[in-house]
């Protein structure tokens, strides 16, 4: 495998939608690359959705490569002490943009995790992301969980590998899955692991299979995909702050018009005022204005 195979239209296509927060986007190309290589056949599940940066990535991949996927969000988008509460207005957002492009193949499952189970079928999920609660525990009971639910070809995404602080313990688990099965780590963007679990993967990914067991290849692959993902954040960041400026400059003129409209106040008063004389003076009818009656 080389560059010429990853380099793919899936891996360099653009985001169609990207939020705040920013963690995941960095992820985003290879999000792309993975969907239209693994094409997933039956199910794509998300455990934590939040503002939908992953998910919708997901569901743009499925439909831009023409798949029969179908996709299942599962969050109850209230927050938790780690991604802290949220409004209500996180999950009308994404359920908007979900009905206007995604509807048709793609579903908002509000609920808790292990509430979502029996609606899943077993052995049918080709692609799972984990990004819930990022304890040790809450991780460990997540991929536990929903593994009966793992097809023969399934792949399982991590985030937050690389976040060793306070009580994130996605890394410890990690280092205790990856031991086991063939794999591939990013360490950009908080940090994403990528776990074969399925014995049976598409033929499309055994390049990268291979590739996984030099280190030259591995470093390869997390190389190109952290400068796609690097990219995308540089092109967010700076679209971000262009509609800053933008909104300063509107804030800027607004004080500008309403400073001025303050200070020729003055001045429009004695306009006024002069229009009322000018027909006294015309006339030759002086005492006829106002200003000069006793």
């Amino acid at each position: 495998m080389n560059n010429c195979l990853l380099t793919t239209a899936a891996s360099l296509a653009t985001p169609a939608r990207l939020v705040e927060p920013g963690p995941w986007i960095g992820h985003i190309p290879f999000a792309f690359w993975l969907l239209e290589q693994a094409r997933p056949q039956r199910s794509l599940v998300e455990l934590g959705t939040h503002s939908g940066n992953s998910y919708f990535a997901f569901c743009q991949g499925v439909l831009e490569n023409g798949l029969t996927t179908r996709c299942y969000a599962i969050d109850t988008w209230e927050g938790d002490h780690q991604s802290k509460s949220y409004g209500e207005e996180v999950y009308q957002s994404v359920t908007s943009y979900n009905n206007q492009h995604y509807g048709n193949f793609s579903s908002l499952l509000r609920m808790r995790f292990d509430e979502a189970l029996p609606l899943i079928p077993d052995r049918s999920i080709d692609l799972l992301h984990i990004d819930g609660l990022h304890t040790y525990e809450a991780a460990r009971h997540d991929f536990e969980s929903f593994r009966q639910k793992l097809s023969d070809s399934a792949i399982v995404l991590f985030h937050d590998t690389a976040v060793r602080e306070k009580d994130f313990g996605v890394w410890r688990l990690w280092e205790e899955l990856s031991a086991q099965l063939p794999h591939l780590n990013f360490t950009h963007s908080s940090g994403l692991g990528v776990l074969f679990v399925g014995k049976s993967q598409a033929p499309s990914l055994e390049p990268l299979l291979e590739m996984l067991q030099s280190r030259q290849g591995r470093d390869l692959v997390m190389q190109y995909f952290e400068r796609l993902g690097q990219v995308v954040e540089l092109k967010w960041q700076n679209a971000k702050l262009a509609q800053r400026l933008q909104r300063r400059e509107r804030h800027i003129e607004e004080v500008r018009r309403s400073f001025s409209w303050r200070l020729t106040g003055p001045l429009r008063i004695a306009g006024r005022q002069l229009g009322r004389l000018l027909p006294s003076w015309t006339s030759g009818k002086v005492v006829a204005s106002p200003l000069f009656r006793d």
